[in-house]
């Protein structure tokens, strides 16, 4: 019976590229979830692995080990998380958005938890994890700047520091993800019901919209 001989044909370089991204994509999803229940230390490289699919040593080659792939998924997380992307928007309408896409994004959220108790990376493993840490600071700092704008403004009180607030959208934003039991003590359901999240986010919509009201007078 004949055969085919001709030579396989290499990859084209566009197609492998691809193929990387997707690699890259399923590990940093797995990860995400991994680092969410376990924190930093207590996540498992093999663990991510077996959950995209891939052999471990392609972590180490994409993202040059765990704390590689932690700055990558801190770098994907927090550009999904990011608040008040839009300074023409009223700030009620925005708080809301950031309550659904904090609550959409729950695993990073209980991420960012972890990083808050100090489960981080130790300093000199990874200096872009470190730069990271400076570029949010930076970052933060600028929507301070804006929110002192819409202060300036006469979009909410002028008792009210910028830097306090943003805090405490903060907070409200993440409540339901992080303190869940208190949700289902006050509510008596649970605090990633979709219904929820929305009624959640109308609330805190409200919230600043009265905060903007009450400047206006």
């Amino acid at each position: 019976m004949a055969t085919d001989k001709r030579p396989r044909r290499a990859p084209r370089e566009e197609d492998r590229r691809r193929d990387s991204g997707r690699t890259r994509e399923r590990i940093i999803g797995a990860a995400v979830g991994e680092f969410s229940a376990h924190g930093y230390s207590g996540a498992r490289v093999t663990r991510i692995a077996k959950a995209a699919g891939v052999n471990a040593q392609l972590i180490s080659y994409h993202f040059d080990g765990k704390a590689g792939l932690y700055q990558a998924v801190l770098e994907r997380g927090t550009s999904d998380l990011d608040p008040l992307p839009a300074t023409d928007r009223p700030l009620g309408d925005i708080a809301a958005d950031y309550v659904r896409v904090t609550g959409r994004n729950a695993d990073f959220t209980r991420l960012l938890a972890w990083e808050g108790l100090g489960d981080t990376p130790e300093a000199g493993e990874h200096a872009a994890v470190e730069q990271h840490g400076r570029q949010r600071a930076d970052f933060m700092h600028g929507i301070v700047a804006q929110l002192r704008e819409r202060q300036a403004a006469g979009e909410f009180p002028d008792d009210l520091d910028p830097g306090h607030l943003l805090l405490a959208l903060y907070a409200m934003a993440s409540a339901p993800v992080l303190l869940p039991q208190v949700a289902r003590q006050i509510f008596g359901t649970d605090a990633d019901n979709d219904d929820f999240q929305e009624e959640f986010a109308q609330q805190v919509a409200r919230l600043i919209t009265h905060l903007s009201s009450r400047s206006a007078r």
